[in-house]
């Protein structure tokens, strides 16, 4: 062979190999603006498509059915559904297509040229996201709730004469809605079939139940103090506060707040104006009287051997109880709690009769045998400030008293309890100390020397 024609051999097969080559080149500088064969999406092959191509394929072959797709959600007779329209259920083709069509894209031509070649080896899939909102999910649970919680109902006591008559409990139930959305948001998926969830829901016990009030039938403890009828606002005024009282029923371990039991004292609730104790005067103010009733349901729970968990007595000494046994509130900050330490309910019984109040406890016989006795000592006196006015309109020596005078004194309050007459239990209540009022007295022309203190008697006594 000549030496001319073997250059020429190699020569020609390089230049075969260029052209081959640029060819290829060419060919892949031609496929940017598709997808590179061999790439596939779900197993869809998309290579050589374009993203538009692409694109619509997918939406056909996986998003167009999910759109019809519901979840059917039920409970006894209540059924609900959530569309997966409302969920935006969906794959994401856009952004497996993106990945598709960007796949092998970076780098020289040369690279690029050499990964599309072994894509034809070795196919690239790529997983489309299943995606969705579940922001209305928690919304559409409290519809579901709405239709298929309802409370609890307590059982209930009543006292008619010298019988309780019980009305049984009934439960509620409640949906389980932390579950609930778990068992929804689980349930979403691009599976063809519709997913069927049943409602998780929750028995809701009442929390009084008939079992606890039967055991209520027998008198703990009682309690009356007095009032003037003649007064006819404050006398209303305590027939409205003792029928708010009236049939309160407290559980073990519950603490009674009088201010809870009353709720706002208002107008429209059938109060009216009379005196009340404000900065140690007697004023005009709505609802006066209520404090002889919360005076009253506190010495009842002092016989009754609870431990009073707020007290606070008036500034003035009150004429309807002895020094240290009364009890005032005021708003929603004064108010007069004792707490239920025993192992079953009670039931607070409020009677207005005449001019008297009456509050009686009942509960279960507990503890036959105690008896509980309440004792005052005042340890320190302060003679009211009272003003005598000499009036020459009345007879000589007589008197009329305008504003009743209020010895101020400092008082101690002890409970003892006997447990078959033998004493188990001594404490001191309160400790209390009042101011002395000022009392005023018109007197006629006569000098009246040593007026006693209760010269004020034939007085309506007004303290709330």
């Amino acid at each position: 062979m000549k030496k001319g024609f073997k250059i020429i051999i190699p020569l020609l097969l390089l230049i075969i190999i260029f052209i081959t080559f640029g060819i290829i080149l060419g060919d892949t500088a031609s496929a940017q603006d598709m997808i590179f064969e061999g790439i596939s999406v779900n197993g869809v092959n998309v290579g050589g498509m374009t993203k538009e191509e692409a694109k619509n394929i997918l939406e056909e072959k996986f998003n167009k059915n999910l759109k019809n797709k519901k979840i059917y959600i039920s409970y006894e007779n209540n059924n609900f559904t959530i569309d997966y329209k409302q969920l935006k259920a969906h794959y994401d083709v856009d952004k497996a297509v993106d990945t598709a069509f960007n796949y092998g894209k970076e780098g020289n031509m040369f690279e690029k040229t050499i990964l599309r070649y072994k894509l034809k080896n070795n196919n690239y899939d790529i997983k489309m996201q299943f995606i969705s909102d579940t922001s209305i999910v928690n919304k559409e649970i409290k519809k579901i709730s709405q239709k298929i919680n309802f409370d609890p109902v307590n059982a209930s006591i009543k006292l008619t004469s010298s019988t309780f008559k019980v009305t049984p409990d009934k439960n509620g139930r409640k949906v389980n809605e932390k579950k609930l959305e778990e068992l929804i948001i689980s349930s979403i998926n691009p599976n063809d079939s519709n997913e069927n969830i049943n409602v998780p829901v929750d028995i809701v016990e009442a929390k009084i139940k008939a079992d606890m009030l039967n055991k209520i039938d027998t008198k703990i403890s009682s309690f009356t103090t007095k009032f003037n009828l003649g007064d006819v606002n404050r006398s209303g005024n305590i027939k409205v506060a003792a029928s708010f009282v009236d049939g309160t029923v407290v559980m073990p371990g519950e603490i009674y707040s009088m201010n809870k039991t009353l709720g706002p004292r208002l107008e429209s609730k059938g109060y009216k104006e009379a005196p009340v104790i404000i900065n140690g005067t007697h004023v005009p103010g709505l609802a006066g009287g209520i404090c002889q009733v919360t005076t009253t349901v506190y010495n009842a729970a002092l016989y009754a051997n609870f431990p009073i968990v707020e007290r606070r007595p008036h500034q003035l000494r009150v004429g309807y109880v002895p020094a240290g046994r009364d009890a005032t509130i005021s708003g929603d900050y004064i108010d007069m709690k004792f707490k239920n330490t025993n192992k079953y309910p009670i039931y607070i019984k409020a009677n207005v009769s005449g001019g008297s109040i009456t509050v009686t406890i009942y509960g279960a016989k507990e503890n036959p045998g105690q008896t509980v006795e309440i004792t005052s000592e005042v340890i320190e006196k302060t003679p009211a400030d009272t003003e005598y006015i000499n009036d020459p309109t009345l007879l000589a020596g007589q008197k009329v008293v305008e504003e009743k005078p209020i010895d101020g004194m400092k008082s101690i309050t002890y409970r003892k309890v006997y447990q078959n007459g033998k004493l188990i239990k001594s404490e001191i209540i309160s400790k209390d100390n009042y101011k002395a009022g000022k009392g005023k007295v018109r007197v006629g022309t006569k000098p009246v020397s040593n007026l006693p203190d209760d010269a004020a008697a034939e007085v309506n006594n007004s303290t709330p």
